[in-house]
């Protein structure tokens, strides 16, 4: 029998979300069943011979083959998991192989947010709950895990802790099924492996930031602090933002974000300095300017890549009022490409600081432009070309003298 499991997936455009199928089912049998029910989120249909399931959350759909399409309907019919089993095993299926193949479908299912665990998940835990609250460009945010799934995540956001009771959201962490479920205020926001809930906690207070921060244009870009004002990296998926903040860090510049930097109406900046999460194909690049990075404990993103989360070590927290902007860098990494820095005109930097810039509302605004046409009237604008960090190092650290 072929494995129940979500085969291949496209991101689609011009479905209706309202599609989606909002039944509770009652989970028992292997895998801590017992207590756990799940709704319903997707929608199964099939054509031209084909099974096909249907995200609303995340625009995608999914082929499946013709046993997970039975386990599927199954569920939406109200049939428990482990009924589903004992189906299966009338049918001719080992009872044990059953067991894995629908253990294993609600695993899948819950991991790409076609399946959920039906509110209200229990947050009781024989151990004492551990707890921090984490400050980022003016929000505090109260996470709340269990003693066993506390660790590594807490430690990848230690350096953003502030004391004190009051916060402004609470994210709670629970362990159910194998797997972890975050709640925020009460309500379930999504679930994941352990391994991958660094990840996930760092993109939800980042969705925390960007839904109720104040601010007028949120870039993707790196950065970093040189004489009282920020530099700005940004570039393609690629470019090597991370790496090289890391390697300026070394050099002596501040840390000031990794990925996303927020502009105030004057085009001044507050950055969002979370832990840059290290993909493994780097880790060599940065022994000798992240020493002990091969110590760290190894996370998994939703793709099951694997990072390493670089927690700044001398990290000094800024203020929150905006610094204003020095120096706006767009980066060009290729493979044996002589290094060099040379100044780009507006309309250059322009275009690559709104590539996967974002806005509150999602449509960038006149007091929006006007922030970032301000910023780069102020600015030195430049685009890096290099292959080597050292030289990439040498020529910024130049320029920002």
């Amino acid at each position: 029998m072929n494995a129940p499991l979500a085969t291949t997936a496209w991101t689609v455009t011009a479905m209706n979300q309202h599609d989606a199928i909002d039944r509770t089912v009652v989970a028992s049998g292997p895998a801590d069943w017992n207590s756990a029910t799940f709704v319903i989120l997707g929608r199964l249909v099939r054509v031209r011979g084909q099974n096909i399931l249907f995200s609303p959350s995340q625009n995608a759909i999914f082929a499946v083959n013709d046993t997970a399409a039975d386990i599927w309907s199954s569920l939406e019919e109200g049939m428990p998991p482990h009924a589903i089993s004992v189906e299966m095993a009338r049918s001719g299926v080992d009872r044990l192989e059953a067991d894995r193949h629908v253990e294993a479908a609600l695993e899948d299912w819950q991991r790409l947010n076609l399946i959920r665990p039906c509110a209200p998940l229990s947050t009781s835990s024989a151990q004492k709950p551990v707890s921090q609250v984490v400050a980022v460009a003016g929000l505090n945010i109260r996470i709340v895990y269990p003693a066993a799934c506390a660790f590594p995540a807490i430690s990848v956001f230690r350096h953003l802790e502030v004391k004190g009771d009051t916060a402004d959201v609470l994210l709670e962490v629970v362990g159910q099924g194998g797997r972890v479920h975050l709640l925020r205020d009460g309500k379930w926001i999504l679930s994941c492996s352990l391994d991958e809930l660094p990840v996930m906690l760092k993109g939800q207070l980042l969705t925390e930031v960007l839904d109720y921060g104040a601010y007028e244009l949120a870039l993707h870009a790196a950065a970093l602090l040189r004489n009282e004002r920020i530099v700005l990296l940004c570039g393609n998926p690629g470019a090597g933002k991370t790496t090289l903040t890391l390697a300026l860090v070394h050099a002596g510049f501040g840390f000031v974000a990794d990925d996303v930097t927020l502009l105030d109406s004057r085009g001044h900046g507050v950055g969002l300095p979370f832990a840059p999460a290290v993909k493994a194909g780097a880790w060599p690049l940065l022994a000798k300017y992240c020493p002990g990075l091969d110590a760290v404990p190894i996370c998994r993103r939703p793709d099951r890549k694997r990072v390493r989360f670089a927690v700044p070590k001398a990290f000094v927290p800024l203020p929150p009022a905006p610094l204003p902007i020095g120096c706006v860098v767009l980066l060009r990494r290729g493979r044996d490409s002589k290094a060099s820095l040379e100044p780009i005109d507006p309309a250059h930097a322009l275009r690559g600081l709104l590539n996967g810039a974002l806005a509150p509302g999602g449509e960038l605004g006149v007091t929006a432009f006007e922030a970032l046409t301000q910023l780069i009237g102020s600015t030195e604008t430049y685009c890096l070309t290099y292959s080597g960090l050292d030289d990439a190092v040498r020529l910024i650290s130049e320029a920002c003298r």
